[in-house]
């Protein structure tokens, strides 16, 4: 009898001493958090203002679509959102894979296939994605760092359509069969290059999380095409040389997006819908998201007087726009997230010559004073943004109505010379 209470004293010592320890487990948990350390603004690929494609979109069938991305955090684990959002049909993936790119390769696409591991949703390997929708695949349990550039694989076995695609932010690559685990991909890019940037065809992804440190943050960039580039990568190496690692920084531009109205013409789902309606998908529903910093409004000056857009594309006043970006300061500001706004750039000489069609706008006083009015009312007390970034070194000292000429390749856009400066121009108070 005093051995079975010795024996129940004991047991009853290592119960309570276990419930007073700290589990790994649960501790290890609550230092850590999903942040979006990647992400591209989906676009409707359907065309069919061009009277193309408007059942299915792209067929695609037995290829594999490879990804190469460059996370801005640092984690131990991801996830990814893949969208069928745009669709008519459920999307079918044979397989997907995620896997550290490789700098031994001939090309930039080569994986390192002993690092490839599969990503899997609700446990499956092989599903379906339904029409009109979006997935998060299962945590995968893989080191990253901010920086490193990663391969994400996805296989379409049967033949379907792609209705939903990214135009930035990654390199995009085709594999014929299976390549989720193999090198067997042809180093060429799905990239269109044109003054306004690159387009990529990005399918499917929309989203990469990382498992990072508790006191990690995301802040999202979000316009149009001036944003459309390298800044968001080069504004998170900044904040890294500079010391701060708990920052991500990630991307929603659609070039030729405007922000009180949708895209027009014949490729108007390339241009997205107005900023105020993709606002809350793209940045206030993004992991771990804390600041927005804004630059988008010189479509909205300048489409309404482009040859090619009259009587489509409707005129935006100076208080219509007021009233977009105070919706955008509203819908950030109930979410918790603090919003910035860049000043707009200067365009004289952009003659919008789009994939080669010709001049199609040209700049005059009169349609600038709206950049002007916007801008007085960034910098005034009747913003209610938490900051306002001002751009006035990108303009040329000898012509403050237009981009520093080397900076630019149409006027408008900004080369990588104008990225740069528009990054040092980022106040990196706004990030401690």
């Amino acid at each position: 009898m005093k051995k079975t209470k010795k024996l129940f004293a004991m047991l009853l010592s290592v119960v309570m001493l276990f419930g007073i320890m700290p589990i790994a487990g649960a501790s290890a948990q609550s230092d850590t958090k999903w942040v979006s350390a990647w992400s591209t603004s989906p676009i409707d690929a359907s065309l069919s203002e061009l009277s193309i494609l408007d059942e299915l979109a792209i067929p695609v069938g037995a290829i594999t679509n490879r990804l190469v991305i460059e996370s801005t955090a640092t984690g131990s684990q991801v996830r990814f959102v893949l969208s069928n959002e745009y669709s008519l049909v459920p999307m079918k993936i044979g397989a997907c894979s995620v896997g550290k790119l490789s700098s031994l390769g001939i090309s930039d696409c080569m994986m390192k296939v002993l690092s490839a591991k599969t990503v899997r949703v609700d446990g499956k390997a092989s599903f379906t994605i339904p029409a009109g929708e979006t997935v998060t695949t299962d945590p995968v349990s893989i080191n990253v760092t901010a920086g490193e550039k990663l391969c994400v694989n996805i296989y379409y076995k049967d033949v379907t359509a792609v209705r939903t695609i990214g135009l930035i932010g990654a390199n995009s690559y085709i594999g014929i069969g299976n390549t989720t685990y193999s090198n067997a991909v042809i180093g060429i890019p799905l990239k269109y290059e044109a003054d306004s940037g690159s387009y990529e065809v990005i399918t499917t992804l929309k989203e990469m999380d990382v498992k990072a440190a508790a006191d990690t943050e995301t802040c999202v960039f979000f316009g149009d095409s001036t944003l459309a580039n390298e800044i968001p990568r080069l504004l998170a190496e900044r904040l890294r040389e500079n010391g701060i690692t708990n920052v991500s920084v990630t991307q929603e531009a659609i070039k030729g997006n405007r922000l009180v109205a949708d895209g027009v013409g014949k490729a108007a789902k390339l241009l997205g819908s107005a900023g105020v309606e993709r606002f809350t998908e793209d940045v206030l529903e993004q992991a771990g998201v804390t600041k927005v910093i804004v630059k988008l409004g010189v479509n909205d000056i300048v489409h309404p007087h482009c040859e090619s857009k009259k009587g489509a594309a409707p005129y935006a006043s100076l208080e219509d726009m007021i009233a977009g970006y105070n919706e955008l300061i509203e819908m950030a500001h109930a979410a918790g997230v603090e919003i910035y706004f860049c000043q707009n750039t200067p365009w004289k000489g952009y003659t919008r010559n789009v994939f080669g069609a010709g001049d199609d706008v040209q700049w005059t006083e009169e349609i600038d004073q709206l950049r002007l009015d916007i801008n007085e009312w960034f910098a005034s007390d009747d913003c209610k943004a938490d900051g306002y970034i001002s751009l006035e070194a990108m303009a040329d000292p000898a012509d403050a109505t237009q981009l520093i000429p080397d900076q630019t390749p149409d006027g408008i856009h900004h080369n990588t010379a104008g990225q740069e400066n528009l990054v040092s121009l980022i106040p990196l108070e706004i990030f401690k």
